[in-house]
């Protein structure tokens, strides 16, 4: 999914006006942590991010308004609702798989998927460089200095050759207690892409992590280029390649269900799908090219963080996944709220909403 925004933003020729006026409060916005940037995790030898500034800001803005900040600030995969739902039921997911590599053992510990979603949770013991890094980077307090840190998977399916993991919004989080990482990936498909009763192979192939305060003077500096084409590179401080090898015990959960749909306000065409980890909902809206839009999802009235607006390639149609899983029968009303947003990011207009819950 990043790399697709990049993409996105390698294409665009024109800068909407009211972007460039924008721009200056945008960027204050960012330096207050009002407005973050997404990490990938998928492959990419180093990170090089486009100084296009004013696209850049309205792109972040554009294209994930409503970052994933409880996932992202979770301690493990069992912070997810959708992951804590299948556990609440007894289905195991914990595991204690040891790769070694280049000298470096890797344990997966963790592992749960569905034929849309993924999760897992591995840990190592680092070497004195990497522990020194991350204790630098937890006492940097620049305003532009996130977590720089990225991994790279590929999943396989019985055996075969061909990597399937592609298509893919993630998100990682990490800890550090003693000598010990300990890691967390998320991983969500753009459509079903494991198959059912799959034996699934997971490979490691690269761990980095960049230096947080180098990092955050390189884009403070580009922040102050007046050149809009200018580009930069941030180096990765440390790298481990190899390639570490996890054969899964259990196979993809195939638990699905159909939430009832009610009380529809200008919203047509739904389609909900739920599995054991997420809920996918697609919708279609009165809306044109020129809206910026956002989706709010409430449980019980109560806004939900950790909610991914896809989009799709029709103007007027809305794809949302959020972590209720066909397994939560707490019978919670759940309501999707379509807004219009400003270049900030913020509702300015409601456009439409439904509610669902689980039979």
């Amino acid at each position: 999914m990043a790399d697709k925004n990049i993409d996105f933003v390698r294409s665009e020729i024109e800068i909407p006006e009211e972007v460039l006026k924008d721009l200056e409060k945008n960027r204050q916005r960012i330096l207050s942590h009002e407005v973050e940037q997404k990490i990938n995790t998928k492959k990419h030898k180093k990170t090089v991010i486009l100084a296009v500034l004013a696209v850049a800001v309205a792109m972040i803005l554009f294209v994930n308004p409503q970052v994933n900040s409880a996932i992202r600030n979770a301690l493990g995969i069992s912070k997810d609702s959708g992951v804590a739902a299948i556990e609440d039921k007894g289905i195991e997911n914990n595991l204690n798989l040891v790769s070694k590599s280049n000298d470096m053992e890797i344990t997966l510990t963790k592992f749960v998927s569905t034929k849309r979603k993924m999760a897992f949770e591995y840990q190592f013991k680092m070497d004195e460089e990497l522990k020194t890094l991350l204790e630098k980077n937890s006492k940097t307090e620049d305003p532009w200095a996130k977590t720089f840190e990225f991994i790279d998977v590929s999943l396989y399916v019985n055996g075969g050759t061909k990597d399937i993991y592609g298509g893919v919004s993630g998100s990682s989080t990490s800890r550090v207690e003693g000598d010990m990482f300990y890691g967390s990936v998320f991983s969500t498909f753009d459509k079903e892409i494991i198959p059912e009763n799959a034996k699934l192979t997971l490979h490691i192939t690269r761990l980095a992590w960049q230096d947080k305060e180098a990092a955050a003077a390189e884009i403070s500096r580009a922040m102050e280029n007046p050149d809009p084409t200018a580009t930069f590179t941030i180096e990765n401080a440390i790298e481990y390649e190899g390639d570490w090898s996890f054969d899964i015990e259990y196979k993809p959960l195939m638990q699905t269900a159909a939430p009832e749909i009610s009380n529809i306000n200008n919203i047509s065409d739904i389609q909900v799908k739920s599995d054991a980890l997420q809920t996918v909902v697609k919708f279609k809206a009165p809306v044109n090219e020129d809206s910026r839009t956002a989706v709010t999802i409430y449980k019980d009235g109560v806004k939900l963080d950790g909610v991914t607006h896809m989009g799709s390639q029709q103007i007027d149609e809305i794809s949302v996944t959020f972590s209720l899983s066909a397994l939560d029968k707490t019978n919670s009303v759940y309501t999707v709220q379509l807004n219009k947003i400003d270049s900030f990011g913020e509702p300015i207009e409601e456009i439409g909403y439904f509610d669902l819950k689980n039979n």
